[in-house]
């Protein structure tokens, strides 16, 4: 079976070099430090293996580290103290740590014995320290080897040692600017596959003949140009298929990834959704084809280090024709996309840290699954399910949104709303506790608190929408199930925006 998920093998046939693997071989040869980004799912990990095997053949002492695998909770000298150890361990070197120290350099001269041969530590998923605080300190220690090595004595490992750093991340704001060790590196981008790659791995996989697997690598460039990922995993599709049939059952595949998506395209166009600014540049060219490069902002190169978009002369394109169609036709970077083109595009899920504005732990839980569990329902043609869910979602947010305004404000609002409209509780509903409201009454107030921007629209179509969980209320303006799609993407939108908007 072909490798689908995770790092190829050392030693795996389907290892297709890239120009971008020799660039930082021939980077790190020259003592340069190197900053290796791409996006996620493009071959870093697997490069970084191969540099490895590569530069320890060539004389070097080389360990790797990945930050991922990095325990949670750890303090800044455990931190240290497992990075040095894992560093080590990479390398062979039996450890032993003794050391009382909050710095980096103590922890690896403790454990390289210098002098020797030159040391180069590979860093894979660098930007994976959350704690802002440890990860400027980190990252600045490292800085510090760098400035420190040309006064250092030329035995010494502050001389001898090299950073490579690989991952998916804006170096410009990940660490403080003044403590970066990326402001020294040699910034190399990984690269796509080129056709002839991908012919070349197509036929590896199916084990035939380049030839006899042309239509089919020309189909998949086609769909996904050089993507690693995207092309092996359309190529692994084949494997169980007759060759009669393998070019339709790739078609059958690229329909499915264009209409359903799958998790790297989720998790590709989910950061792009929760960033404002990446969300704007991708609706521009969603909506245009292309947008002028903007050199000098680094949201613009972002949008490259994600993989969603390339560079093509003064303008960013679409990385590959099937990208293009998932912006062009998503109701979320493009609301007014025609219904007709919008049916069958799926929506993107959130992760719960956009619902941090939520206070309490459980109703955070409860409106991210709601939220996530309704893109889920529509994306598999249930909108019902989904304006219901979309429903649960408000109310949660409403409810915290409602507690932290506190009992002065919620008072003051229920007092500012008209005599005629002025919200009825009833049975165990209890003016104090806005958990015990209905719906109806956390809109009716609602609508008179401040969000970010001054009072939140919460139009009644939400809520008549979430009544929808009684089959009755269907009933009395029955469409079928296809039908009521447009509702479905209608409560996506407004609860986007009360989101945006109810922040404070």
């Amino acid at each position: 079976m072909s490798v689908t998920n995770g790092p190829v093998p050392l030693h795996c046939k389907e290892y297709i070099e890239r120009k971008f693997e020799r660039d930082v071989r021939a980077t790190v040869i020259k003592r340069d430090w190197v900053l290796l980004l791409g996006p996620r799912q493009h071959g870093k990990t697997s490069a970084l293996i191969r540099i490895r095997e590569f530069l320890i053949e060539s004389g070097f002492r080389c360990g790797l580290a990945d930050l991922q695998r990095m325990p949670p909770g750890l303090n800044f000298k455990q931190m240290l103290e497992w990075f040095a150890t894992t560093v080590a361990q990479s390398m062979k070197i039996e450890v032993a740590p003794q050391l009382d120290s909050n710095e980096l350099v103590d922890w690896l001269a403790s454990m390289i014995a210098m002098p020797g041969a030159p040391v180069v530590i590979l860093i894979d998923e660098a930007s994976s320290i959350r704690d802002e605080a440890q990860r400027n300190a980190f990252f600045g220690q490292i800085r510090a080897i760098k400035g420190a090595a040309a006064a250092a004595e030329p035995e010494s490992l502050l001389a001898n040692v090299q950073f490579v750093f690989a991952g998916t991340f804006r170096p410009e704001t990940l660490v403080d600017d003044l403590n970066s060790p990326f402001n020294v590196c040699v910034r190399i981008d990984t690269d796509d596959l080129d056709l002839a790659q991908v012919i070349k791995l197509t036929s590896v996989i199916l084990s035939r003949a380049e030839a006899e697997v042309k239509d089919i690598a020309e189909l998949i460039y086609s769909a996904v140009g050089g993507q690693p990922h995207l092309v092996q995993s359309l190529v692994s599709i084949a494997e169980d298929e007759l060759p009669e049939n393998r070019l339709e059952s790739i078609k059958s595949q690229i329909a499915v990834l264009s209409s359903e998506g799958s998790e790297h395209i989720r998790s590709l166009f989910r950061t792009v959704v929760q960033d404002s600014n990446l969300e704007k540049i991708a609706a521009t060219a969603a909506s245009h084809g292309s947008i002028i490069n903007d050199p000098a902002n680094i949201d613009y190169k972002f949008m490259t280090t994600i993989g969603l978009l390339r560079r093509e002369n003064a303008n960013l394109v679409f990385r590959n024709a099937l990208y293009e169609s998932i912006a062009r036709s998503s109701t979320q970077l493009r609301p007014d996309v025609p219904e007709e083109d919008a049916t069958h595009v799926f929506l993107l899920p959130l992760d719960e840290a956009q619902f941090d504005f939520i206070a309490d732990v459980e109703l955070r839980e409860i409106c991210a699954s709601s939220y996530n569990g309704a893109v889920s329902a529509s994306n598999s043609r249930y909108f019902r399910l989904a304006i219901i869910g979309y429903g649960v979602a408000l109310e949660a947010i409403l409810m915290d949104w409602l507690i932290q305004k506190g009992t002065p404000a919620i008072t003051a609002a229920i007092s500012a709303v008209p005599a005629a409209q002025r919200p009825q509780f009833l049975g165990k509903e209890r003016v104090a506790n806005p958990l015990t409201w209905r719906l109806v009454n956390l809109m009716l107030v609602g609508r008179f608190l401040h969000g970010v921007r001054g009072p939140v629209d919460l139009p009644t179509s939400l809520r008549e929408f979430r009544n929808w969980v009684h089959p009755a209320v269907i009933k009395k303006a029955y469409h079928p199930e296809a039908a009521v799609a447009p509702e479905a993407r209608l409560c996506n939108a407004l609860l986007s925006i009360i989101i945006r908007d109810i922040q404070a």
